[in-house]
């Protein structure tokens, strides 16, 4: 299955794509509706594994500054585990650096590779570092918010004529994100969520993430494009998919350091 969709390469919007449906058993009353609505955009984008080539710019307030980078995203599930794989493809003085992320349950681990041979392993100070110098950080893409506790609608809001539903998740007390409560707003029709707002511990803005060319490619909607601003307005970035493959079965091997450095 090839398309012009990214499809499912933002972790920020559907990060869990191995969803424990024993997370929702047993929720408050009152977090009920807001589960309910994160279990159908789960379900919607759960998927074996995936390969998506993407571009991605960065901008900031000087014309003259343009970033562009062409990447490989590739991911495989393995029972609770999911693993994702960030690599540059250009420019020249970039290509082969490689992001791997590895998810299993609360679990994230991975590494950071840099050619020809420096390997960092992924640590907790490492997340907060920018991802491949964008506007996301790497905890944006290891850290998955659906998965905490506190989930509840908040609201609702309407974004390109499509009425959206305001769920809040917030992490648990010995969490270890530097967010204080994400903001998801999520277009129940879709099951897609249109916009993401990260909060820090100064409850603060720190990031909008926005969906952009929303299209539907086999019965599943999805966003083409996806729209990183962070507080402050001084810079852009866009991620814009150009082809993806999605229900792959993707061999263990090729998410090894020996195959990533090939």
């Amino acid at each position: 299955m090839k398309t012009r969709s990214i499809l499912v390469v933002c972790v920020a919007f559907a990060s869990a794509l191995v969803f424990d449906r024993t997370a929702f058993f047993g929720a408050p009353a009152e977090n009920s509706n807001a589960r309910q609505l994160v279990a159908k955009v789960i379900e919607a984008n759960r998927t074996t594994g995936f390969r998506v080539r993407a571009k991605l710019v960065v901008t900031t307030a000087n014309p003259e500054h343009r970033e562009v980078k062409q990447l490989l995203i590739k991911s495989r599930t393995d029972g609770q585990t999911t693993t994702t794989l960030y690599q540059i493809l250009w420019p020249a003085e970039s290509k082969g650096q490689s992001l791997l992320i590895e998810r299993k349950g609360d679990s994230v681990s991975g590494f950071l590779f840099e050619p020809p041979g420096t390997v960092k392993k992924l640590s907790a100070a490492m997340l907060s570092q920018p991802f491949f110098g964008s506007d996301l950080a790497i905890e944006d893409l290891a850290e998955d918010f659906w998965d905490w506790p506190s989930q509840k609608i908040v609201g609702e809001e309407t974004i390109d004529k499509k009425l959206c539903t305001i769920v809040e998740s917030r992490p648990p007390g010995d969490a270890a994100s530097s967010y204080l409560v994400v903001k998801t707003w999520i277009a129940p029709e879709l099951a897609l969520p249109l916009r993401v707002e990260k909060y820090g511990k100064n409850r603060r803005l720190v990031r909008r993430i926005t969906a952009d060319r929303i299209m539907k490619v086999n019965d599943r909607w999805t966003a083409a494009n996806i729209i990183v601003d962070p507080d402050g307005g001084n810079s852009r970035t866009v991620l814009e998919g150009s082809k993806s493959e999605r229900d792959l079965d993707l061999p263990a091997a090729d998410f090894t350091l020996e195959a990533i450095k090939r």
